[in-house]
């Protein structure tokens, strides 16, 4: 049992590999074509922020993002088109610039801000951001280099967009697996933001609150802490559980069959695959939802994007589609 457990988990792995390799060619190619280019007036295309870039600046669709290896910054325009790159000063002069004549502003004053999982990018909440909008919310998905920090140093970019958000009265959240963690350690820093910027509410998809029994089994695996770096230690355990719960009205959407064995055999308990329902648990949530949903997919689910949209409404979920309540 031992055995054919190792060789799932490194399969597990292997999966985790493979993405984030192809992931990170995609962004070095169209980073080698941006270096090749150092004209701002040229609108360079880009993959838009995947592995390398993590956003610290966003206003309707335009950003600015900060790369993980090399330090500097770049300003895409809401087609992920690069327009200028270099310091932050530099590209945020240029964003001003620009914003005279096109006067980028949200769609409404309430922002619902998208964090996306270890591993992942923006684009996993394109269905999710759709349903919203049709709700009359503005949205946000952000990048950020998932895999190259920690809570604290994710938090701290997170914070640093948020203080410099204009136009926007009210924020609300949703994050997907490590994604939860970063959202909370970003609402436990006592921010001036929060002075004009009202937070009303959270939901966190498929949360390693306790943290991740696969994250315990391989954090000492070298490809595993090459890979998945900083944010591979944090989903442990030992480092997820000294997080700070969200200090605001948050509900919980856990993936699972509700049948007590889940989507992988190798897990205890019911689970999305990658994460049980138990390890997504934490105190102090106003609603806890499972949808019959796999880890990976679960933002996508009917069922997630329905009682999502009833949380932010009402601080409850409802479950018709299919969900259960735990």
């Amino acid at each position: 049992m031992r055995r054919v457990k190792k060789i799932l988990l490194t399969l597990t792995l292997s999966i985790l590999v493979l993405g984030e390799v192809s992931m990170a060619a995609e962004n070095d190619k169209y980073q080698r074509m941006n270096f090749a280019s150092e004209n701002g007036a040229i609108a360079m295309p880009t993959m838009g922020g995947r592995q390398l870039w993590s956003d610290v600046f966003a206003q309707a669709g335009w950003r600015i993002q900060e790369n993980a290896v090399t330090g500097h910054y770049r300003l895409l325009d809401p087609d992920d088109r690069r327009l200028e790159w270099g310091s932050y000063a530099t590209c945020l002069a240029s964003f001003k610039s620009i914003s005279l004549q096109k006067s980028p502003s949200w769609s409404g004053d309430h922002l619902v801000i998208m964090i996306h999982g270890l591993g992942r990018s923006r684009n996993s909440f394109a269905k999710l951001a759709g349903a919203l909008q049709n709700e009359g919310y503005a949205t946000f998905s952000i990048s950020y280099a998932s895999t190259r920090g920690d809570p604290i140093e994710h938090a701290a970019r997170l914070n640093r967009l948020l203080a410099d958000l204009r136009g926007i009265d009210t924020v609300s959240f949703v994050s997907h697996s490590y994604g939860g963690l970063v959202l909370r350690q970003t609402l436990a820093v006592d921010s001036d933001w929060r002075s004009r910027i009202d937070v009303h509410r959270a939901v966190l998809l498929a949360p390693p609150s306790k943290g991740s029994a696969i994250a315990d089994a391989l954090k000492d695996v070298p490809a595993y802490r090459l890979v998945l770096g900083k944010g591979g230690q944090a989903v442990t355990a030992q480092e997820a559980v000294m997080v700070p719960p969200p200090g605001v009205q948050f509900g919980i959407i856990a993936g699972g069959r509700n049948d007590g064995h889940g989507f992988n055999p190798l897990l205890k308990g019911d689970d999305d695959g990658v994460v049980t329902v138990e390890e997504t648990k934490l105190e102090g949530a106003a609603d806890f939802l499972i949808v019959d949903a796999l880890h990976t997919f679960i933002m996508d689910n009917p069922a997630s994007i329905a009682a999502i949209k009833h949380f932010l409404k009402t601080g409850a979920f409802q479950n018709s589609l299919g969900g259960f309540r735990a």
